[in-house]
């Protein structure tokens, strides 16, 4: 796997503050087979003008930019088809990654020909050295081999990714209502495995202007289930028994918003609290499904 070509991905918009420091963080990969694609999307700042200096002393980086501002999803498909290796990562403009990020999750990914995806932790900042380290030690990384698991939340993020190229190709296009990090942890349970590499190999910063920033606005989970799941539901491998089990959720969560809480739900997740909560770590298991399985039976904006 040492010789195998990495393409990283990367989109930019407006991203200037940050994304030398991103991009020299990905240069120096232990793994240095790489090809990084950065697309940028029309900036106004001079991110576009960074990214080309890279670019020009560095050849596995390539700079491309859209005439016009496209959007995150379909800048990103247009991103991964220049992608050429055989496994892709995907970068954000403002993370920094550990050295060994690409190394670790190539060789876990390469154990296996069933693993289509393999995923690390991010611990988030704001100011380098002074993480968030409470949020990640609560999460089950090494769940993901049911799309179940996925038909309510999504806790792999596209930052922690390395796929094959393989995954990319059942994958796209992406769907316009689905964010892409969900969309192919989706597609990867329904044709393969996921694998996690259990440390925190990108430091993922958080300020006011990046994609999951705090002052984005969150939709009530009732209703990002009912755009989310349907999408979800397209996807050709996924089992019969799978489609019945989220046709069921859907028909649970129409209630909303005429209901603040359905019991019959509430009582439907609960039975299958350690499918669709499997993200969740549980001291006391049985009082972690009741709390969860009360929360997402609310029709309340998501936490």
């Amino acid at each position: 796997m040492s010789n195998s070509l990495v393409s990283v991905v990367m989109c930019t918009y407006n991203g200037s503050r940050f994304v030398g420091e991103q991009i020299e963080s990905i240069c120096n990969q232990t793994h240095q087979t790489l090809q990084v694609v950065i697309v940028d999307d029309a900036s106004t700042d001079n991110t576009y003008e960074i990214v080309k200096q890279y670019a020009a002393k560095d050849p596995r980086v390539e700079a491309r930019q859209n005439e016009k501002n496209l959007g995150f999803n379909l800048n990103f498909s247009k991103a991964c088809k220049l992608a050429t290796g055989d496994f892709i990562a995907i970068a954000d403009q403002d993370d920094i990654w550990e050295p060994a990020k690409i190394e670790k999750l190539l060789q876990k990914i390469g154990m296996n020909r069933d693993t289509l995806l393999t995923h690390c932790i991010s611990a988030r900042f704001e100011k380098f050295g002074k993480f968030h380290l409470k949020s990640y030690k609560l999460v089950n990384y090494d769940a993901g081999h049911d799309v179940r698991n996925f038909f309510l939340f999504n806790f792999i993020s596209g930052h922690n990714m390395l796929i094959r190229k393989e995954l990319l190709e059942k994958a796209l296009p992406f769907p316009g209502a689905v964010y892409y990090d969900w969309w192919l942890a989706a597609v990867a349970s329904c044709n393969g495995k996921i694998e996690a590499v259990p440390e925190i190999l990108v430091w993922h910063r958080m300020h006011d202007s990046n994609a999951t920033g705090a002052a984005k606005p969150k939709l009530e989970l009732y209703k990002q289930v009912m755009i989310i799941l349907p999408q979800l539901m397209t996807i050709k491998e996924m089992k019969p028994a799978e489609k019945e089990f989220a046709a069921q959720l859907l028909k649970y969560y129409s209630v909303f918003p005429q209901k603040k809480i359905s019991w019959p739900l509430f009582m439907f997740l609960f039975r299958h609290a350690q499918i669709v909560f499997a993200h969740k770590k549980r001291s006391f298991p049985w009082f972690s499904y009741i709390k969860h399985s009360f929360r997402a039976a609310r029709a309340k904006t998501l936490a």
